[in-house]
């Protein structure tokens, strides 16, 4: 009897001291900076962009918002890293039914960072740009450029 008990303790510190899955943050949902009017869904987060259902990501501050048809333009404020955002933007795109065609991402630290996503949903195709500098990220979702134009954005990414 001593010795299961022995074990049980011993199988108790093991479990105690193994390392636990680190979860990220939970941040409350995103918000509107004042005067900023914005779109939300059924469940009240913001949309960044209704026509592809992008709500803002959690624990952001939008600092303006615009949208025109399909297309919409973004700025807002983020407790997490370039890395980060990106890495939400290709998850929630893939959880709202988008396949990203295209990735491209362009760092130059210590200030400025470009990602540049081609998604495709169905005979949608859409293309979204993200920037951020200086703690800002600028997000716009436009129409997928033609296969001319292509070059011309590519062309941006390097510059």
């Amino acid at each position: 009897m001593r010795r299961l008990g022995r074990f049980l303790l011993l199988g108790l510190l093991l479990a105690a001291c193994a390392p636990l899955e680190q979860t990220p943050p939970a941040y409350p949902p995103a918000q509107a900076g004042p005067g900023v009017l914005v779109l939300r869904d059924a469940s009240g987060r913001i949309l960044l962009n209704p026509s592809i259902g992008l709500p803002a990501p959690a624990g952001s501050l939008l600092l303006s918002q615009s949208y025109l048809g399909e297309a919409s333009k973004s700025r807002f404020r983020s407790p997490d890293s370039f890395d980060r955002v990106v890495l939400w933007l290709k998850r929630e795109l893939l959880d709202l039914g988008w396949t990203i065609v295209e990735a491209e991402v362009k760092e130059r630290p210590p200030a400025e960072y470009r990602a540049r996503l081609l998604i495709r949903k169905g005979k949608q195709t859409r293309e979204i740009r993200l920037r951020y500098q200086d703690g800002v990220f600028d997000l716009e979702v436009g129409d997928a450029p033609s296969a001319r134009t292509r070059g011309r954005a590519a062309a941006m990414m390097k510059g």
